[in-house]
């Protein structure tokens, strides 16, 4: 690992980025006003409307690496606090924030990268955060594999309108697609669907990453919530893909599979 007083940890929330702090203990941790910071205590804190302050600070600090980890907000910009960096682009930055998410990352990325600071990945700090290909509780006997191959086909098109990372699909039928909201309002919405539109019992949860997105920040995450959560919509399986989404404590999440006869499959996606 390079020296870690040359990374910066921009904080989240959940369970990610303090993962992260124990790799990288001697690393700048910075948070942003009006988003979650699961590391608050470490954090200094900048505003989205400064980041001319935000990329001075981190190359006083000789900051050349960054880790993006956690989950985000996204920014609430005020034009009348924006500082001389935000409103030399203000033009791009408004646009980068009425597209998809990928979109945005890419930009976030290019700014990184004008201040020669190179993002890294979470999982290339802190090992086994992803999982290979298999059956790791459960049995593939008991998955419809048709409705894993239709979650695929769902997650194929909106992948390319860079919407989501995770569907529900039973008996042939998308159930829910993740947007903006997340995955959790879509398995709040799925739990929630009257009984007359379900074949209960026979349902996958798949999240997978989007097609050429950008994993050094935006790695697809699950963790024992998401199987609370899929369990609560009474769906038989989650599917995701071997080496490309973040399964956070692991253990815990095999555990509450296996206690609740919910199946955990890594799949490569249906061809």
């Amino acid at each position: 690992m390079k020296n870690s007083k040359n990374f910066a940890i921009i904080a989240g929330g959940g369970k990610l980025p303090a993962l992260v702090f124990e790799q990288l203990s001697d690393a700048y941790v910075v948070g942003f006003e009006g988003t979650d910071c699961s590391l608050t205590e470490h954090a200094k804190f900048h505003n989205f409307n400064r980041l001319g302050d935000f990329f001075e600070d981190l190359n006083n600090r000789g900051i050349r690496y960054v880790v993006m980890a956690g989950n985000m907000q996204r920014p609430v910009l005020d034009e009348a606090k924006f500082d001389g960096y935000v409103k030399a682009r203000s033009q791009s930055i408004f646009y980068a924030l009425e597209q998809g998410d990928d979109a945005l990352l890419t930009y976030i990325i290019s700014l990184f990268l004008e201040e020669r600071i190179t993002p890294v990945g979470a999982h290339d700090v802190v090992s086994n955060l992803t999982l290979r290909a298999g059956v790791h509780i459960g049995s593939i006997n008991q998955v419809n594999l048709n409705n894993i191959k239709r979650a695929d086909q769902i997650l194929e098109k909106i992948s390319s309108l860079d919407i989501g990372q995770s569907v529900v699909v039973e008996a042939g039928q998308a159930l829910g697609v993740e947007t903006l909201q997340g995955t959790e309002r879509m398995l709040s919405n799925v739990r929630d669907t009257p009984g007359p539109l379900r074949e209960v019992g026979g349902g996958v949860l798949v999240k997978r990453e989007k097609i050429r997105q950008d994993l050094r920040v935006d790695m697809p995450t699950i963790g024992p919530d998401t199987i609370l959560q899929a369990h609560a919509a009474q769906l038989a399986a989650v599917v995701i893909s071997p080496d490309k989404v973040i399964v956070i404590d692991q253990d815990e999440c095999f555990r509450l599979c296996s206690e609740l006869s919910l199946s955990f499959i890594v799949k490569e996606r249906a061809k």
